[in-house]
C-alpha cells in the first residue's frame, strides 16, 4: 500500500513511476470536462511532451524551490545550463540556429549537459526577474513580504495519495504546504492582474477545480481543511504579482462554527469525481453526448447562438 504522505519524492516519480502513476491527478480529472471518452483516451495515451508554457512553469517552480532552500537565485543557475551560441568573428554576432557551426556547438553542449535542464539566456533572465518580484519586498511589495513568510515556514513538494471508499486513487502535490495553507505558484502571460482578469484565468485553466481537489484530498488524509492560496506572477514587465485566496471557489472552513462551505469549484470537482467513479465502476466512458439531456434515449444538442451574434441582427432591425 502506498504511503499517504511522502516527502522528497521526485517530480518524475510522482508523475510517471509505479505505483504513483496509478493515482489520478487534478490535471487528469479535468479532462472529464471535455468528455469521459476524452479523459479515458488521455489516461491510456499519456503525452510525455511539454508545451513551452508547461516547461517554463516547471523551471520557475524549480527556481522557487531552490530559492527557498538556499535563499538565493544563484542556486537556480547551479542547476541549469544556459546555451549561448558561438560568435561569428566576422560579424560579431551569434551564429544562426540553421548554421553548421551552431548545430555542432549545440550537439557538444547536449553531450555535456547530464541531468541539468537547458534554458536560454532570455528564459533565465525572465525567471530571475519573476522570482525577484516574489521575494524582494522593494519590488514585490506586500505580496513579497507574505511570500517570504510562506517560504520560511512552508514545506515544498510534499506528495499526498488517497484512495476513496470506491477504490478511486487520487494524488495531489502542493508547491508549498504550511500549517494552514496550500500554496500554488502560477506564472501568467498577462500584466492584467485585476479581479476580472484573474477570474478568467482561473476558469480558463480550471484552477478552481484543482484547488478544491487539493483541499478535499488533504482533508480526507489529515482531517484538516486548508486554505488554498494561488500566487500569480506575471511573465510581462513589470512582473507584477498577487496572492489569491481561493476559498470562494473551493472549500471555505469557518472554524468558529465548524462549518465548511463548498464553492462552485468544489461542486465542479465533486461532479467530475462522481463521473469518473461511475465510468470506472461501469467500465464505460461515453463521449461528449453525456452532457446532453436524455430525451427518451435521444441526445441531440439544441444549440443556441451566442448572444453577441444574435444581438448583431436584433440591433439591425
Amino acid at each position: 500500500m502506498t504511503d499517504r504522505i511522502i516527502h522528497g519524492l521526485s517530480n518524475e516519480d510522482y508523475h510517471n513511476s509505479e505505483p504513483y502513476r496509478q493515482y489520478l491527478s487534478s490535471s487528469q480529472l479535468k479532462h472529464y470536462l471535455r468528455s469521459p471518452k476524452a479523459a479515458k483516451y488521455t489516461l491510456d495515451h499519456p503525452d510525455t511532451s511539454k508545451s513551452d508554457a508547461l516547461r517554463f512553469g516547471s523551471l520557475f517552480h524549480m527556481a522557487m524551490e531552490l530559492f527557498q532552500k538556499h535563499g538565493t537565485i544563484d542556486a537556480f543557475y547551479d542547476n541549469v545550463l544556459i546555451f549561448r551560441p558561438p560568435i561569428n568573428e566576422k560579424t560579431g554576432k551569434p551564429y544562426g540556429s540553421t548554421t553548421k557551426v551552431y548545430a555542432e556547438a549545440f550537439a557538444r553542449f547536449l553531450s555535456d549537459k547530464g541531468d541539468k535542464e537547458i534554458v536560454t539566456p532570455e528564459e533565465a533572465g525572465l525567471i530571475e526577474d519573476m522570482v525577484g518580484s516574489l521575494t524582494n519586498p522593494s519590488i514585490g511589495g506586500a505580496t513579497a513580504v507574505q511570500v517570504l513568510k510562506l517560504l520560511k515556514w512552508g514545506k515544498p513538494e510534499v506528495s499526498y495519495f488517497y484512495e476513496t471508499k470506491d477504490g478511486i486513487k487520487l494524488k495531489v502535490r502542493p508547491d508549498l504546504i504550511t500549517r494552514r495553507k496550500i500554496v500554488d505558484w502560477k506564472t501568467v502571460a498577462t500584466d492584467d492582474l485585476s479581479e476580472d482578469s484573474i477570474n478568467r484565468i482561473i476558469l480558463k485553466y480550471g484552477y478552481h477545480i484543482s484547488a478544491a481537489m487539493y483541499q478535499w484530498v488533504l482533508h480526507e488524509i489529515t482531517g484538516k481543511w486548508y486554505d488554498f492560496i494561488l500566487v500569480l506572477v506575471s511573465k510581462t514587465e513589470p512582473y507584477d504579482c498577487v496572492m489569491v485566496d481561493m476559498g470562494g471557489y473551493g472549500y471555505r472552513y469557518t472554524e468558529e462554527y465548524d462549518l465548511v462551505s463548498p464553492g462552485p469549484g468544489a461542486m465542479e470537482f465533486g461532479r467530475l469525481l462522481e463521473l469518473h467513479t461511475t465510468c470506472v465502476k461501469n467500465n464505460h466512458w461515453p463521449g461528449a453526448e453525456t452532457f446532453i439531456p436524455d430525451n427518451n434515449g435521444v441526445r441531440v444538442l439544441e444549440i443556441q447562438p451566442p448572444r453577441y451574434y444574435a444581438n448583431r441582427f436584433i440591433e439591425e432591425t
